[in-house]
């Protein structure tokens, strides 16, 4: 009886040795990765490059961080913080601006793409002014729109960070997201007239009327 527990054991204990050396480096060997491109979609990128020159030195930028990096239930019951912090496990902010100092997040801002609201997305942003509110962390909503005009970004921001005065306007390229630059007609029928212009060209030829307007009043 002593002999088979002892074959027992030795044979369990070279299952382990063989699983843990061989099998579990091939399982890994076997899980290949790629990229799966930019953090950010274009629309996403050309507002943090608007939102990075509105900040200017003031700031960090962040995106995408998750809320659990930023809050934390203040329960003291065991279930009530486990139930908290389940809910804002996998939800994630879509930018905060942090001290440029301690890297305390000042402001978290939610980007407002157009697209229609499913049932989730509501839920998201329910969360997401609960918990801001109830950390005491300023939550600022903002349209896509808002991406053309560091100058609204700046006013928005003034009120939770120490922000620089406003500067002329600055413009991101809607089509790469590059910087625009400020040039005049030197032909045609607006001849004389200025116009915005991406600053990558001739490689994105992408202008925008330099009049535009945007809707002042939301």
């Amino acid at each position: 009886m002593e002999f088979i527990v002892v074959v027992l054991v030795l044979f369990v204990a070279c299952y382990l040795i063989i699983h843990n050396r061989f099998l579990k480096q091939d399982s890994l060997k076997e899980s290949t990765y790629k990229k799966k491109g930019p953090l950010l979609n274009t629309q996403e990128s050309t507002f943090y490059n608007a939102l990075r020159s509105a900040v200017g030195d003031h700031g960090i930028v962040m995106s995408k961080v998750l809320m659990s990096a930023v809050v934390t239930p203040s329960a003291t019951d065991k279930k009530r913080w486990f139930i908290a912090q389940n809910r804002i496990a996998k939800t994630h902010f879509d930018f905060v601006v942090c001290d440029a100092r301690t890297l305390q997040v000042r402001v978290a801002i939610e980007l407002d793409s157009g697209v229609e609201l499913t049932k989730g997305k509501i839920e998201r942003q329910k969360l997401l002014i609960h918990a801001c509110k109830s950390a005491n962390i300023p939550l600022i909503g903002t349209s896509m729109k808002h991406t053309y005009q560091v100058g609204k970004l700046r006013r928005l921001l003034a009120a939770h960070i120490d922000l620089i005065e406003p500067e002329k306007e600055i413009r991101f390229c809607k089509r790469c997201s590059s910087p625009m630059v400020i040039k005049t007609a030197s032909q045609g029928e607006f001849k004389g007239h200025r116009f915005f212009t991406c600053s990558r060209q001739p490689h994105c030829t992408y202008t925008e009327n330099y009049n535009v307007v945007f809707d002042e009043t939301t």
